[in-house]
């Protein structure tokens, strides 16, 4: 009986190189995803003057509104006459442009304001808001925005800013006919007296 070997052959260079390329390839176009999902995560891109502080003095004309149920007769932002404040209406908001509330070279957001008013210049209430940022290049005005259910946000614009709600009012001075209500006293540190 006859015996047969298997004659094996050494693979030559010039195959090793054909097949490595080949694995390569193979490789290389299996770990190929689309283009959207190979980019990498990019955080939301953050305003030099935000995140380095201003560059620059900034004075920011004040405009208040109203969209609580009775007139402020006088409020202020960091000590700066912010006027009286009607009752915001479908078209308009609660009071006129005053002057200014400076913000200093090298200011870094979020800054705390500090808001005080008065409905009756009984009482006086108190509050903290925070400005989170500049969003235009050209900042011109502040808007400090009182709410019905008690919180107040500040925002800097270039234009006149934006009413947040459009309520029908009774007149300048109160929403309703009857039961107005606010939430001062909920949302804010007030106290008695004629000026804190």
């Amino acid at each position: 009986m006859a015996t047969i070997s298997k004659v094996y052959e050494r693979p030559s260079v010039r195959s090793l190189r054909g097949s490595a390329w080949l694995g390569v390839l193979l490789l290389a176009a299996s770990c190929k995803q689309p283009a959207s999902e190979t980019k990498p995560l990019e955080a939301p891109p953050v305003r030099r003057q935000e995140a380095a502080g201003l560059a620059k003095p900034v004075s920011l004309e004040i405009y208040g509104y109203n969209y609580t149920d009775l007139a402020i007769d006088s409020f202020e932002v960091n000590g700066q006459g912010g006027g009286d404040l009607e009752v915001s209406s479908i078209d308009s908001g609660g009071g006129k442009g005053t002057c200014c509330v400076g913000l200093s070279p090298g200011t870094r957001f979020p800054v705390e304001l500090t808001l005080r008013w008065t409905r009756e210049r009984k009482r006086w209430c108190e509050k903290a808001v925070q400005l989170k940022g500049i969003g235009t290049a050209n900042p011109w005005h502040l808007g400090v925005h009182f709410f019905p259910d008690g919180h107040i946000e500040a925002e800097v614009t270039e234009g006149y800013p934006d009413l947040k709600l459009k309520l029908d009012r009774v007149d300048a001075g109160r929403r309703k006919p009857t039961g107005n209500s606010v939430q001062d006293e909920q949302s804010a540190r007030c106290r008695d007296g004629d000026d804190p």
